[in-house]
Order: structure tokens, then sequence, then C-alpha cells
């Protein structure tokens, strides 16, 4: 979507340029604030200042526009907020796997940039550019992986993956739950588990770990077949039977996409820690849908040890297609380690 719309916005600049123009005011009420190089002197504005130009285009004689250079603005509530280009879920393929992951800076990111000249910088050779998308917010969660393995040189991409979205924040700077571009409330099919907060994910308490085999079960819950599973494996898989349910994959949030009736999801969780420790758990309303989970206090004696614990679905309301949602925290005396839940309750 963010490519077309800089294509379009590209393709006007240039008519522009091509028809002797020297400048150009572009209305686009969607993604005013989403910059990028222009091949003339550009100015982004949305539909209130156009109707204000609009007006003293008409009112004044000799109507006169300067295009001052950007300035860069600090401190700027609230922040973060979900652009309105930002992929949503549910997710398609897999849905009791709540998408995304995780939110992360990538609007307008200055970063360092090819010096070669091409389309995207108007032909300019720049060091540096300005650039906003999946693009700019993948490099952001990248680098926090690379510190989280250098810290952590024995975590698994799984455990790493559970340290950054379970220690996520779901609040802006202004100590308000996190908007969307549009003002309206985000939820995790906009942010996932929320907002990357990479120096408490160096230290996350509890992860939710998982290998090749639990990831098998997950192919298999969705009829993967025994000539699919080889060419992932390179020798023959077979799966269990029954197999697993999806939404009992040890992912770090907690999905179920078609609720038929009481159900139970099952999590395993490793301490991360010194010392022995208790964690209490809080568990988030789910609208349409009665939830407890045991055992409601996990207790630890040391670090790496796994305790399971599973979350009974009692629904009690149909959700008509759509998905609510919930959370579940596990706290002790320093850590916030919280799974967002998604559940469409199909009948109860």
């Amino acid at each position: 979507m963010l490519e077309a719309l800089t294509d379009v916005r590209k393709e006007k600049a240039i008519a522009v340029k091509e028809g002797g123009g020297v400048g150009i005011i572009l209305i686009d009420p969607v993604a005013k604030y989403v910059l990028f190089q222009f091949v003339i002197p550009s100015v982004l504005i949305g539909k209130a200042e156009a109707e204000e130009l609009q007006m003293y285009i008409k009112t004044e004689k000799n109507p006169i526009a300067r295009i001052y250079l950007i300035v860069t603005n600090v401190g700027t509530k609230p922040a973060p907020t979900m652009a309105i280009f930002s992929s949503k879920g549910p997710n398609i393929i897999t849905p009791d796997i709540i998408k995304p992951d995780i939110t992360a800076p990538g609007v307008n990111i200055l970063a360092a940039w090819s010096p070669v000249a091409i389309e995207n910088t108007a032909g300019n050779s720049i060091n540096y550019n300005i650039a906003s998308g999946t693009s700019m917010s993948c490099p952001h969660v990248s680098a926090v992986t690379a510190l989280l393995k250098s810290v952590h040189p024995n975590w698994s991409p799984a455990a790493i993956k559970s340290a950054i979205m379970t220690t996520a924040t779901t609040t802006d700077n202004t100590r308000h739950f996190i908007r969307n571009d549009d003002s309206t409330n985000a939820n995790p099919f906009d942010y996932g588990s929320g907002h990357i907060n990479p120096a408490a994910a160096v230290d996350p308490g509890l992860i939710y770990d998982f290998d090749t085999n639990n990831v098998i079960d997950l192919l298999c819950s969705y009829g993967a077949s025994v000539a699919q599973l080889k060419n992932l494996t390179g020798t023959p898989v077979h799966c269990k039977n029954p197999p697993t349910p999806s939404y009992n994959f040890n992912y770090p949030s907690i999905g179920v996409a078609n609720m038929t009736g009481s159900l139970s999801v099952y999590r395993t969780v490793t301490y991360i820690g010194e010392g022995p420790t208790i964690y209490y758990s809080n568990l988030e309303a789910i609208a349409g849908v009665k939830a407890s989970v045991y055992p409601d206090i996990l207790r630890f004696s040391k670090s790496g040890e796994k305790m399971t614990y599973r979350i009974d679905f009692v629904p009690y309301k149909s959700s008509n297609g759509s998905f609510e949602f919930g959370s579940l925290t596990w706290r002790n005396d320093g850590h916030s380690v919280r799974s967002p839940i998604a559940v469409n309750v199909v009948s109860v």
C-alpha cells in the first residue's frame, strides 16, 4: 500500500515538473505525514489545510505560496501511533497466531542510504534519506534482536522473539493506550503485542520457547502432508493422531480463531532469572467469554525451570465473526510478562 501511495505522489510531482512547475502542494489526507523525496520542492497537506488554502486563493488578489525547509519536532505527543499503512490482522494463513507480532518505529526514519542517485532519491546522490514502512521498522527490530543475542548468546530465535513480544508496551507517552492514525483505539491486530521496548526485552523474566518439533506439530494441525513436511525436514515425518491443536503452539501470544464451545489452551514458560521467585497471573476480561488460568501462581526455584499452565475458555456469547481481545500477564517483583489474547467465538 505504501509503495503504491509513493508511486502516485512521484508521478504527480514529475508531471508538474515536466509542465514547468517549480513546486507542488499535494493534498493527501490519508498520509500527509509520510515523507519521501520529490523531484521538486513539495509540501503535503490534509483536508482542513486544503480548504484553508483554497479559500485563500479565491479571496486573495495575488496569492503567494512559499515552501519552507522541513523542521524536526522533538517530543511529539501522543507517540507512538499506528500508521495508516501499517499491516493489520487477523492472520489469514495461520489464524490462531496473532499478527502482527510487534510494532516498531517505521515512519519518516532518517537512515544511512546508498549514495547512488536513483529515482527514489529524485535523482540526487545522498548519504541519508527519510523513508517509511516495514522496510524501516524491520531494521529496528533486527538491531534489537542482535543486541539480545549478544547479551544472551544461548537463546534460541523463539526465545528472542518471546522476550521482544512479552515486554512490549501498549501505552503511549501520554500514558494512554496506543491509538491509530484516525484516533481510534488500536488493538493486537494493529500493533501485535505492542511497541518494542529494547531495555525491558534484555530481562524478560519468562520466555515462551519452541523448537522444530513444535513447528512440525503446528504444520500438522493445518493439514501438512508427509511430502510437504519432508521438503522441510529432508526426512519423512508423520503427524500425531490426533494432531496438537494449533492454538496450543507455544507462542508468546494466544489466539483461538474458531471457538466452538469450551476449550483449554496450554502454554509452557521458562524462568530466566536468579534464585526462587513467584509469578502471579492477571487475566484481562474478554467480552463474551469466561476465562480462568490454572495454576494462577507459578513458583520457580531456579533459572531454566519450566512450568506449564492452561487457560480455560467458556464462551457464553457469539462474537458474530469478529475477534474479542484480552490479555494474560504474569508478574513478580520486577517483571511483567504480557501475552495478548484474541478469540473468535463461532458458537457457544
